[in-house]
């Protein structure tokens, strides 16, 4: 296995033709550090904030939403502990609670859900923020791809035109020389 990847390597580097780059000119590539753009960012400041103020007002309404069932269930379960509830009483407040249980439930669910797809469309506004601003930049400035380096994570934020080598790459290392 080895040897098949050394040889497919040794292939790649003395193929006629270059396999990544065009004869014209070399790329050029810059890097940003993604953890300073992420804490200087006003875009993300601000739309961060707004989903901060969201998340309180969900959660002020989840809890106004939840009061009265929770004191519906309080009440249903001091009933039945009192001992003065007879087994009837007791099963008809044990599935009570057990409903209000569920409702309570359903609704953390569809709070979380809610703000889940917030932060997600957030992220997606950032995102093509991002992207348009860096394709811009890049064009302006001759950069042919911008990398993300930093604790955020590593990967390529932008990048021109790409050339797709998979099946070059494929050939090289199934080439049974």
């Amino acid at each position: 296995m080895i040897g098949v990847w050394l040889s497919a390597l040794t292939y790649v580097q003395l193929s006629p033709e270059p396999v990544v780059m065009s004869d014209k000119e070399s790329a050029v590539i810059a890097y940003v550090h993604g953890d300073t753009i992420q804490q200087g960012m006003l875009l993300i400041q601000s739309l961060e904030a707004t989903l901060r103020e969201k998340m309180t007002e969900a959660e002020s309404v989840l809890k106004a939403q939840a009061l009265p069932l929770q004191e519906e269930a309080q009440e249903l379960i001091n009933y039945a502990n009192s001992g003065q509830a007879s087994a009837d009483e007791i099963d008809i407040a044990s599935r009570r609670v057990g409903e209000i249980e569920s409702l309570l439930e359903r609704m953390q669910y569809d709070a979380e859900q809610s703000f889940a797809l917030r932060e997600k469309a957030m992220q997606d506004t950032i995102a093509e923020h991002l992207t348009a601003t860096l394709k811009t930049f890049s064009e302006d400035q001759g950069i042919d791809l911008v990398l993300n380096w930093g604790l955020s994570g590593e990967g390529v934020l932008y990048g021109t035109d790409s050339r797709d080598i998979t099946i070059e790459v494929l050939e090289a290392l199934n080439d049974p020389k």
